[in-house]
């Protein structure tokens, strides 16, 4: 009997020993995983990370402890954003201040493959790379311009429009120009370094020789113009050229144009067809320009302001191989006069602005610097 009570005693002291053992191994393991989630919390806080929406890459966190009280405070006077490419040029957003951070929020998303730099009164506080999806498909090229198929014997440049940011500085190592033959024509763009990118590194401008296209030049009398009146001739980019990733681009290139004779008079706004809309209507106000335009100068040259001088905020569309123009407004048009205000350094396809001819005798003609041009428009009731 003294043996089985011996043995209960034992059992329970057991149990109880358990009992405890588990309750600590509970309170350690509760005590463990609550310093592992603050310790995560701390590490995420300590340095610059990305927001992601849907995939992409929408915004960048920065902790507030790598920052100066003041900037904390108004962030949007001593931070700046800018990509990696020694530029320094900000790219636009907000800055919106939390309990614990600041939040740069992009008005586009950032793009995948780009080094951004996060600046503080100008000095570097970090660095960050916006990763690429590895779903994402091969780049391409988007668009060529100009799109016509006939272009002026002193055409001067072409813009490429990729889909990604591409390898930068080797360019002519993948485009060339044939002939009618179908021969590789030398000498014919302009080789710059740095090459002409815009700051994502998905547009370049690919210069036609300007010393093969102005005829008072050496290269001119040496070599001719890049392009002959009446030839026809062949674009070509190459599928072997990658982008920042290392991946080729999902397909070859070729455009066909034909060559007609030079464009030597300035572009004139007189002659523009305007088609106006009806008073109180959102219709589009379009604008003919009768010749083909540079394609990005064209969507940032012009400008609507009203009676009052106020700009007229609204979109912007460019179409018709680049030789319409559209603007719809944000408020519907009222009945007074309005102005075009188209800044001089539009250009058509040859490089003339509305000041000058591209090809021109400097010593003979008279230099005009006029900032801007206007043309003046009434919507009617």
């Amino acid at each position: 009997m003294a043996i089985l009570t011996f043995g209960l005693l034992v059992v329970k002291i057991f149990k109880l020993n358990h009992l405890i053992k588990v309750r600590l191994y509970s309170i350690y393991s509760l005590t463990f995983l609550l310093m592992v989630i603050i310790n995560a919390c701390e590490n995420r806080n300590n340095k610059i990370d990305l927001i992601w929406k849907n995939k992409r890459a929408t915004g960048i966190q920065i902790p507030k402890h790598l920052l100066k009280e003041f900037t904390t405070t108004t962030p949007d006077q001593a931070l700046k954003i800018v990509l990696q490419s020694g530029s320094n040029q900000s790219i636009l957003g907000d800055f919106i201040s939390d309990n614990t951070s600041i939040i740069f929020e992009p008005l586009i998303p950032l793009t995948s493959g780009l080094n951004y730099n996060i600046l503080e009164d100008d000095k570097l506080i970090g660095k960050i790379t916006v990763p690429f999806d590895d779903q994402e498909p091969a780049p391409e090229l988007i668009s060529v311009f100009p799109q016509k198929d006939t272009l002026p014997e002193n055409t001067l440049k072409f813009y490429l429009q990729f889909s990604k940011p591409m390898r930068t500085g080797q360019s002519l190592q993948y485009i060339s120009l044939l002939g009618k033959k179908n021969d590789t024509l030398h000498n014919v763009f302009l080789n710059l370094q740095p090459e002409l990118w815009d700051t994502t590194n998905t547009v370049l401008t690919l210069w036609l020789d300007p010393g093969r296209i102005k005829r008072d030049l050496v290269l001119n009398k040496q070599m001719g113009n890049p392009l002959k009146i009446n030839e026809k001739y062949q674009l070509v980019v190459s599928e072997k050229w990658k982008d920042s990733r290392g991946l080729k681009l999902s397909k070859g290139y070729s455009k066909m144009f034909f060559v007609e004779k030079r464009d030597d008079e300035v572009p004139d706004i007189s002659q523009w067809q305007l088609h106006l809309p009806m008073v109180g209507t959102f219709k589009p106000l379009t604008i003919d320009t009768r010749q083909a335009l540079d394609h990005y100068l064209l969507q940032e040259s012009i400008a609507i302001v009203d009676k009052s001088g106020k700009p007229v905020k609204g979109k912007i569309i460019v179409s018709a191989h680049d030789q319409q123009w559209s603007f719809t407004p944000s408020e519907v048009w009222k009945s007074q006069n309005y102005k075009l205000q188209v800044n001089a350094r539009l250009e058509d396809l040859s490089g003339n602005n509305l000041n000058r001819v591209f090809d021109r005798d400097i010593t003979k003609e008279k230099k005009t610097d006029n900032a801007f041009y206007e043309r003046s428009f009434e919507i009617k009731p």
